[in-house]
């Protein structure tokens, strides 16, 4: 029989980078043969308020209709047919059905993106605190930032020590969980959008009805940072790549980001935003993901910064321990060197990058099954 995974993570309801992470690592674990399903949050105490709501919730749901009026401009409809279209999800409303879940589930996975970023937000949730018996997974889990806030560090010390494995989507979070935790067992993975290959991204590409023209090279513009230097920048460097035309895809964070005479990506999905970013001529982001997916696709790119340094709450590591990894540091903006527009040598990173996807489905695998 087939292990029952149950997934937790965002998956996102604006954001491009959470909803294609958390797809990439449904469709792995589907495609290495486990029948995997999402958990959607629900709190630890399960009362009959709690049920009655999520009832009332659902059906508006199952009619289409947007109890989130925020919703409309960030292209709400088209996540919400991805996430019905795509993902396996299991709801939990009453304590009967919770009981059902830990009865029925081989192994939890706590799975990419910031989850764990605890000066964001923390939720014991997605440290898996509901979860008792079964086995405990992380998969690249991730912190966005260098430590937790005092206040939490106890609490969330408590749920890590009952993960049997634990790997990381950052680097710079190993050593200090491994202090953290007094273990020495916890690694660094990729993030689950480098799991699947060109090839099967662009097989989710071809699903896409996007109507934008191809016929002229563009650039490929993901802004999340609201930072009034961008356009300014943006200009210099569709000068400097002789790149014309520019498509921005508006981000949920930055939604009325706009540059003269560019292109406005408006009511696109997932499937449209891997489509776009696979037949651009140049990527302009400074989000992880859309770097993360740049590099998976060998796309010429430039990374702009949303933090600075010192503030407490950057999430930059993320971005370093990225581009260092692949010696691809040279692509982060600089207004006083031009290294950024150094054509990337894809033969060394691909080398590079079918290595550390090999050794991470190990991991995957292995945690599963051991």
């Amino acid at each position: 029989m087939k292990k029952k995974i149950g997934i937790v993570t965002w998956k996102g309801w604006g954001n491009f980078g959470t909803s294609l992470q958390s797809y990439a690592l449904h469709k792995k674990l589907e495609n290495l043969g486990y029948n995997a399903y999402f958990i959607d949050y629900f709190p630890s105490n399960l009362n009959l308020r709690y049920s009655l709501r999520f009832v009332i919730k659902r059906i508006y749901s199952i009619l289409g209709i947007d109890i989130f009026r925020n919703r409309r401009r960030l292209n709400y409809k088209c996540f919400r047919k991805f996430n019905q279209e795509y993902y396996n999800t299991v709801y939990i409303y009453n304590n009967q059905v919770y009981q059902q879940l830990l009865n029925s589930t081989d192994v939890f996975v706590t799975g990419s993106d910031q989850i764990w970023n605890a000066w964001h937000e923390y939720n014991p949730f997605y440290f898996l605190n509901f979860v008792i018996n079964q086995k405990k997974v992380a998969y690249a889990s991730s912190m966005g930032t260098s430590n937790f806030p005092d206040k939490y560090v106890l609490e969330i010390s408590k749920h890590l020590s009952q993960f049997q494995h634990i790997g990381v989507r950052e680097k710079s979070s190993v050593n200090y969980l491994n202090t953290l935790l007094n273990r020495n067992d916890i690694i660094n993975v990729l993030d689950p959008t480098f799991l699947l290959t060109p090839i099967e991204w662009s097989e989710l590409s071809q699903e896409t009805c996007c109507s934008i023209s191809l016929k002229s090279p563009y650039i490929f513009c993901y802004l999340i940072g609201q930072n009034e230097n961008y356009i300014k920048q943006l200009e210099i460097i569709q000068t400097k790549t002789r790149i014309e035309r520019i498509i921005i895809i508006p981000a949920a964070e930055n939604p009325d980001f706009v540059v003269h005479n560019a292109e406005v990506a408006n009511n696109i999905g997932p499937k449209e935003f891997i489509w776009l970013l696979m037949n651009a001529a140049y990527v302009c982001t400074d989000s992880f993901h859309a770097t993360a997916l740049s590099i998976n696709f060998s796309k010429d790119f430039v990374e702009f910064l949303r933090f600075t340094d010192k503030d407490p709450k950057s999430q930059n590591s993320r971005i370093y321990d990225l581009l260092e990894h692949y010696a691809l540091s040279y692509k982060l903006y600089s207004s006083t060197d031009d290294r950024w527009l150094k054509t990337v040598d894809y033969s060394k990173v691909n080398q590079i990058l079918s290595a550390d996807r090999e050794a991470s489905l190990k991991y995957l695998i292995n945690s599963i099954e051991l």
